[in-house]
């Protein structure tokens, strides 16, 4: 019998009639014969508000220990689970990422998970118990160091763990667009793993990318559904090709850094000593360009959180070492707007731009791949984006 793996997010876990909530649906789902492993992340607001004490004591808090303070929010949400379904009377037992052998490398606070090793999961859940695992945390096994997996671990632990993965978040599904923003968004039934890890990319925070990456290479059977109702959510399936065009969803970005650095490089490798230092550094900032048209002269260019943008200008002396001269600027609260889906192109493209254009919107700029068109939009029209590309492309 496989293994079911439930994963329940912040709000599903928000409080303690949330969390016998969520005891409750395990248990229902252990009565039908699952066995049954479920990942929670931290209650409700718990990671922002232990980064909020972690600011009040440093000015710049060590990686390390900011992993050392925010696995205590799972291990907490982990244990209060334990116990209400052992009040159900649902035999359960409480892991942490280390104790359930997932096994990490790569920097703190962006490790990535390499192996799975779980001989105590197998050993409970063949006892009969329901095992409650940490999300979003590990063990590097050269170092010994306690890890965490960066943004959306919870879900990518879930599905390294998985041979069903089901997603209980608190909405009903992965939508055609924000939903506070489009009135007329809906829930998505079935979605490819393609589309959905270019929706996850783009903006969509639904579903994290990389859990949906590693589903898709490891064929995880994957889900989305709500903890507050009993709607069948949406599927992450199978791509399936077909001639033509399709638009899935519409997705956003606001109040984005984008980072510039140019240089007069002492030979290529300067530039590239610089991206591999940043990369380490910054895990999250995402490259969209690398120009270099003489060894003297390179360009690059950075997109991400305005938090890590700062960070970044602060350390980028430090980073990039001796050589060349190089300036750094930073193009603050940046926004994108995104169609995404399958077999895109200018035909799309164009559309696209007409419906903006027509809508009032200026675009800056447009980066084509056949799974999505991003446009960048100024950040106080984004909302108007969205909704006329939703408009151009959803709306039946």
């Amino acid at each position: 019998m496989p293994v079911v793996v439930q994963k329940y997010g912040g709000t599903s876990v928000a409080n303690p009639e949330r969390i016998r909530a969520v005891a409750s649906r395990v248990a229902a789902a252990r009565r039908e014969g699952d066995q049954l492993a479920v990942v929670v992340s931290a209650m409700g607001q718990t990671t922002d508000e232990l980064l909020r004490l972690a600011a009040q004591v440093s000015a710049h808090p060590s990686r390390r220990e900011l992993d050392m303070l925010l696995t205590t929010g799972e291990r907490v949400s982990m244990a209060l689970l334990a116990m209400a379904l052992n009040d159900l009377g649902v035999e359960a037992i409480s892991f942490t990422g280390s104790q359930s052998g997932i096994l990490t490398e790569g920097p703190h606070s962006a490790a990535r998970i390499v192996e799975v090793r779980p001989d105590r999961l197998r050993a409970e859940l063949a006892r009969g118990r329901v095992v409650i695992v940490a999300g979003f945390q590990g063990v590097d096994p050269k170092t010994k160091e306690i890890t965490t997996l960066g943004r959306g671990g919870s879900d990518t632990t879930a599905v390294a763990l998985a041979a069903v993965c089901e997603i209980y978040t608190d909405v009903s599904g992965v939508y055609t667009a924000d939903p506070r923003i489009v009135t007329g968004a809906r829930v998505i039934p079935e979605l490819g793993y393609r589309a959905c890890s270019a929706l996850a990319h783009a903006g969509g925070k639904v579903l994290h990318a990389r859990c949906v990456d590693l589903a898709a290479r490891e064929r995880v059977p994957l889900s989305v559904r709500s903890s507050f109702d009993a709607e069948p959510g949406t599927r992450i399936v199978e791509d399936r090709d077909m001639e033509g065009a399709r638009v899935e969803a519409v997705a956003h970005r606001s109040d984005c850094s984008i980072v510039v650095a140019e240089g007069n490089a002492g030979g290529r490798g300067e530039a590239r000593g610089i991206l591999e230092a940043v990369a380490g550094a910054f895990p999250e900032l995402e490259l969209v360009a690398h120009e270099q048209e003489t060894d003297a002269h390179a360009a690059l260019v950075w997109i991400g959180s305005a938090a890590d943008g700062e960070a970044l200008k602060r350390d980028f002396q430090r980073l990039r070492g001796p050589g060349g001269e190089w300036n750094l600027r930073i193009e603050a609260k940046a926004a994108f707007v995104s169609l995404v889906g399958l077999g895109l192109s200018a035909r799309e493209a164009a559309r696209a731009e007409g419906a903006l254009e027509k809508a009032g919107v200026r675009m800056a700029a447009l980066r084509s791949s056949p799974h999505a068109l991003t446009f960048r939009v100024p950040s106080e029209r984004v909302d108007d984006a969205v909704r006329a590309l939703h408009a151009a492309f959803l709306e039946r």
